[in-house]
């Protein structure tokens, strides 16, 4: 199954494994909390079929990376470097869990 390890104030927090949907933001009801104003309160999802993953943002003020390009949909691969606002993750095919996730990190500059 496969993680995302989230890089916060320079300590790398690996996330449960992902489920069939897994929502991500602010907002305390998502599966992985960010709680950082560069995350929307509803930022993205990942969703998984078959043997795949995609990330999709949603709509999210900041918007979503993935190696450095703005994104939509994608499909990920593993080592993909994902970028919520300003919230730098890697997306894992396996990784050591950790039992909570709530990030908070410094206020970084809004995309335009």
């Amino acid at each position: 199954m496969a993680h995302l390890v989230l890089n916060c104030d320079g300590v790398d927090l690996v996330t449960d494994k992902l489920g069939n949907v897994t929502t991500i933001g602010r907002a305390p009801s998502n599966h992985i909390v960010i709680d950082n104003p560069t995350v929307s309160a509803q930022h993205a999802i990942i969703g998984r079929s078959a043997d795949s993953y995609r990330l999709k943002d949603l709509d999210s003020t900041n918007g979503t990376q993935v190696n450095g390009v703005f994104i939509t949909d994608v499909e990920l691969k593993d080592g993909d470097k994902i970028r919520f606002g300003s919230v730098v993750a890697v997306f894992a095919g396996c990784c050591r869990k950790a039992r909570y996730l709530v990030c908070s990190t410094s206020n970084q500059p809004r995309r335009e």
